[in-house]
């Protein structure tokens, strides 16, 4: 079976910029012979994370969240689950990723508290701004993904300042570094497809008053 990719855009458009861009990505994997799909968060809205990780960290999963996963996070989870690779793009709102980006991310708790759902995933991050505050929107995605067990692909950060009225297609820089990124996450996904990585204990199992819960010898 071949490879899977999957774009996650955090626009509140889905024919903007950031959307765009995130097409660009995609086209690049599925020239390298994947199969794409570009999902949008505006389509599948959820309600903020209660923060019931902190009140009970076991009960903290994806099938055991207080508010899903029969919402529209529970849809998302699963699309993103079952990707080989993940696309995560967003648009900057004053210096930082959107607020669906940041609740998708907090939501996404329950997909590494008790194992890590996406560990070895490669993923390729996208932003795009009208001034300033690419590379810190990046950096908020790129952290917290990266404590999840996603992978960065080589050259998989890529951002753009959409200026007036200067198109995409006017952009070759930004289009050569969409391409290199989409390739790169391609090849980044064949070749830990499979893999076996090494993980600590679900985070859960740290919370409780006696400490890491070990099996004795």
């Amino acid at each position: 079976m071949g490879l899977h990719v999957l774009g996650v855009n955090a626009s509140a458009r889905t024919d903007g910029f950031t959307a765009e861009l995130l097409d660009e990505v995609l086209e690049a994997a599925r020239l390298q012979g994947a199969t794409t799909e570009r999902l949008d968060l505006v389509k599948y809205p959820f309600p903020f994370c209660a923060g019931n990780y902190s009140l009970d960290p076991a009960s903290c999963g994806p099938d055991s969240c207080v508010q899903g996963p029969w919402d529209g996070f529970g849809k998302v989870a699963e699309r993103i689950l079952a990707a080989d690779a993940v696309v995560f793009a967003t648009p900057v709102y004053w210096f930082s990723v959107s607020a669906r980006m940041k609740a998708l991310l907090e939501r996404m708790t329950s997909m590494e508290n008790q194992g890590l759902l996406n560990l070895g995933k490669p993923m390729a991050l996208l932003a795009v701004a009208e001034e300033e505050g690419a590379s810190q929107a990046l950096s908020q995605m790129l952290l917290p993904l990266s404590y999840m067990g996603f992978v960065l692909a080589p050259l998989g950060l890529v951002y753009a300042h959409h200026r007036g009225g200067l198109s995409l297609r006017e952009n070759t820089e930004v289009l050569e570094d969409a391409r290199i990124a989409g390739e790169n996450l391609v090849l980044m996904a064949r070749k830990l497809k499979d893999t076996s990585f090494r993980e600590p204990l679900p985070g859960y199992m740290y919370r409780g008053p006696r400490g890491p819960r070990v099996a004795a010898d």
